[in-house]
């Protein structure tokens, strides 16, 4: 069955207005009609005389819950290719999304150069790899985000991100607006904006040394991708030192800390353009510059290799050497390059 789902129509008022910390769909811009309609039958706007701005209806309804549209379509009114909202699909014709974003973008009719193995896929039925869920209607953006926000342990969340994420119940992820507070998940430095979603605009905390508040979240669906130093599915503590992980540790392992030529904090700080990683301290360097005096807690996470919507790359990698500014895809690099972020192995 659908699930029930609001997602804006917004104006360009609303990038005027909006310089307050939250995201859109919540609070105030809580507006019911944007994306319901009480008998699927719309010929004019909201004021007496007939006038003002309505999302159009789909073809195929009446829908579930009285929405306008079937859920992808009804969300891609406003997240496809606008100016007022983060547009977070590509136009499969190999244009990058029109606002550079942290997420990347995701894909949908495995058309080049976004093909299905770049990233999430709308419509998808497949189970999420390294966990058991699937939507048997197809993978539908709320079955990441919360359409009407959140209002439980975590009031309005980062990205509205479903406390209920792949069926099962974990804590939502925390963030900061404008001013950083580190007991927060994630900070963004400038609130509101078309550009507030942009990567150099996002940075993570670490308020748990031992853990990835990011990270829990994506193992609610790829479960046995995650976890730190402790967990029996990442790492084998009886095995010999530097040998004895499984996978790559999305928690409790910072950048150089394990001796032996592995992971390198100076490697890592020598490079101008870094991928993001989380902080306890809420150090980051300044991006575009090599970094003089690293802290020691820099931990990678899930961001720090994946778009979590996807890019051009398979498995939504950021192929980033460093030498250049990020971007959306990285900086039209490899696969190794972005191993030796961190990794000194290898010429």
């Amino acid at each position: 069955m659908k699930k029930l789902i609001f997602l804006t129509f917004a104006f360009v008022i609303f990038l005027m207005c909006s310089v307050f910390a939250g995201d859109y769909h919540t609070g105030a811009t809580l507006n019911c009609n944007e994306c319901h309609v009480m008998h699927y039958s719309q010929t004019h706007g909201y004021n007496a005389d007939g006038s003002g701005t309505f999302t159009a209806m789909g073809t195929s309804g009446p829908y579930d819950n009285l929405l306008r549209n079937d859920v992808n379509d009804l969300c891609l009114t406003c997240h496809d290719n606008q100016s007022f909202a983060p547009d977070v699909l590509t136009d499969n014709g190999g244009t990058a999304p029109t606002n550079g974003r942290e997420a990347g973008a995701l894909n949908r009719g495995n058309t080049a150069p976004y093909y299905d193995a770049t990233g999430h896929t709308l419509g998808s039925t497949d189970q999420a790899p390294g966990g058991t869920f699937s939507n048997a209607d197809g993978l539908e953006c709320v079955d990441c985000h919360q359409p009407h926000g959140y209002g439980g342990s975590t009031a309005n969340p980062y990205r509205n991100l479903s406390p209920m994420s792949g069926g099962g119940f974990h804590a939502s992820v925390s963030y900061a607006v404008g001013t950083n507070d580190l007991t927060m998940d994630v900070f963004e430095n400038q609130a509101g904006g078309s550009d507030h979603y942009d990567l150099n605009n996002v940075h993570f905390n670490e308020p748990d040394q031992t853990a990835s508040g990011f990270g829990a979240w994506c193992k609610s669906c790829h479960t046995d991708f995650h976890g730190s130093s402790s967990d029996a599915n990442m790492r084998d503590q009886a095995g010999p030192a530097g040998e004895e992980w499984y996978r790559h540790p999305t928690a409790d392992a910072n950048i150089g800390a394990l001796a032996g030529g592995h992971s390198d904090l100076t490697q890592f700080s020598g490079k101008a353009y870094r991928v993001h990683v989380m902080s306890s301290t809420g150090d980051w360097g300044t991006y575009g510059s090599p970094w003089t005096g690293a802290p020691t807690d820099l931990t990678p996470s899930c961001m720090s290799c994946h778009k979590a919507h996807g890019n051009q790359n398979a498995f939504g990698l950021i192929f980033a050497k460093g030498d250049a500014n990020l971007g959306e895809q990285g900086d039209g690099s490899t696969y190794t390059d972005l191993c030796k972020q961190c990794h000194v192995q290898g010429n």
